[in-house]
């Protein structure tokens, strides 16, 4: 038994295939409604499993012309969809002389179970209804689905755009978090270098008086060492006595007294 696969994926074509060949079936193949006529022609085919939406030629149009043909009109054709699924669908089906409607994704016994049931059975159609009613039902069909496709395509944009919006108010609050972050940074580092001016440290060779001890400065100024580490530093001097300094007050001031004493005397 010959079976022509009619489907525009070859993803699809390859799996039915696979499935077919594993029961000793032998298999063909085609593209669309229009490379399968042309298969047709050639090649002596006992049954057909087509998909429906296909480029050139669908599935539903393709079934209509194998019916048409003398030739081939008694070939068992399965239509095998995932897109058309409906009553409707599949009464257009029935229709154009379809003798099987499965739909996809189906298991491989199904498929097999169908080609089995037909093999061997006459086609249910003995004649074709009038061309004009075919088209009447092919095109409410057609229109349906465009419908279907609209509506789906309308929710999509609606859900795009409600991303988006949320896209534009994250972007929102993450500018302003960074035009906040970069005040505070800015802030941050003004204050730093306010810091870094008003550190003082003395450092390198400091000119000193080596008689009076005083310091000049770089404007040629002199002073005493505790004006200079004020002026200079941020140290807080506090005064007292070293011991030597000390000793040498007190001898003063004993030389002063007993000079006094002397004098009184």
């Amino acid at each position: 038994m010959k079976i022509l696969i009619v489907d525009d994926l070859p993803t699809n074509r390859k799996l039915l295939r696979a499935q077919l060949e594993a029961e000793g079936l032998e298999v063909t193949e085609a593209v669309d409604g229009v490379e399968a006529l042309q298969v047709l022609a050639r090649e002596k085919i006992d049954a057909i499993i087509s998909d429906i939406l296909m480029p050139r030629m669908d599935g539903y149009r393709f079934c209509h012309e194998v019916r048409k043909s003398v030739a081939w009109s008694k070939i068992r054709f399965i239509l095998y969809s995932s897109t058309y699924t409906s009553p409707a669908d599949v009464r257009l089906g029935d229709t154009v002389g379809a003798d099987q409607f499965i739909a996809k994704p189906a298991p491989a016994d199904t498929i097999i179970g169908a080609l089995r049931v037909t093999a061997g059975v006459e086609t249910h159609v003995s004649e074709l209804p009038a061309e004009a009613a075919v088209l009447k039902q092919y095109s409410a069909v057609l229109v349906t689905k465009l419908e279907e496709k609209n509506t789906d395509l309308q929710t999509a944009m609606g859900e795009l755009q409600r991303a988006n919006e949320q896209i534009s108010q994250l972007n929102a609050g993450l500018e302003r978090r960074i035009t906040e972050r970069t005040a505070e940074l800015s802030q941050a580092n003004k204050e730093l270098r306010e810091a870094l001016a008003n550190v003082k440290q003395l450092s390198g060779l400091i000119p000193m008086c080596a008689w009076c001890k005083k310091i000049r400065d770089g404007k040629e100024y002199w002073h005493t060492v505790e004006a200079y580490l004020s002026e200079h530093t941020e140290a807080k001097l506090s005064h007292g006595a070293c011991p030597e300094c000390l000793a040498k007050q007190f001898e003063e001031l004993a030389r002063l007294l007993g000079t006094n004493k002397t004098s009184s005397s």
